[in-house]
């Protein structure tokens, strides 16, 4: 995760059957391609670690409106679910590139030590009063946090932009990493939706461990 609202073939990775309204939902039917192999050791091990949080991620799923594979590859992507952070499991931190000062932080690191990712879903430090004082080490408030301000993206984005379905899921996981209004900005300047999110392919990336997660018991 980084900063909120900040500064071809888009959606490529989402094959989409889609039914109801213009929100996504867990009841609807999307399907995301995977070049991963069945077989992926890192995934594999991802895979176990996620069904610790198997009821939250459920639970988080169906309150915000998106596909638990979704939410499965976020987290992936953002922690390996608890396995690359420092400690490993949901108390851990990780991003521990150095920082220029910001507001009342005046070290290149967060003052605690750890790093500016907080989590499972890697809440940021900087640009999220939940990860400085709030329960972030808790794994059931640090997905619903994570899940709502991936719904707050899609809000924005929404209000904003015409996109179908599964282009406005896609553009709201970009929103996760980048800000929605980077993400905005990019589309309406015709780019890739990665074009701002770190790697520029942040959601082509989690949308990819979605369906290696849907092809592994999570819809």
């Amino acid at each position: 995760m980084d900063k909120p609202n900040t500064g071809g073939g888009l959606f490529g990775w989402v094959k989409t059957l889609f039914v109801g309204s213009s929100a996504p939902s867990p009841s609807s039917t999307f399907r995301f391609e995977t070049n991963l192999d069945a077989d992926d050791a890192s995934m594999s091990s991802q895979l176990q670690a996620a069904q610790q949080y198997r009821n939250i991620i459920l639970s988080a799923a169906s309150r915000f409106n998106f596909p638990p594979s979704v939410i499965c590859g976020i987290g992936s992507r953002e922690s390996h679910w608890g396995l690359a952070l420092k400690p490993q499991g949901p108390a851990g931190t990780g991003d521990f590139g150095k920082r220029g000062p910001r507001a009342a932080r005046t070290t290149a690191l967060p003052p605690d030590g750890g790093g500016f990712g907080r989590g499972l879903l890697q809440i940021d430090y900087d640009w999220h009063e939940f990860a400085r004082t709030g329960n972030w080490r808790s794994p059931q408030d640090n997905i619903l946090y994570g899940c709502q301000v991936l719904s707050q993206g899609r809000q924005f984005l929404q209000q904003r932009i015409n996109l179908a379905p599964a282009d406005l899921l896609q553009a709201a996981v970009a929103a996760y990493n980048c800000g929605a209004t980077a993400t905005l900005g990019a589309l309406q300047a015709g780019l890739d939706v990665d074009a701002k999110t770190t790697g520029a392919d942040y959601s082509s990336d989690v949308l990819n461990r979605a369906g290696w997660f849907q092809q592994n018991g999570w819809a």
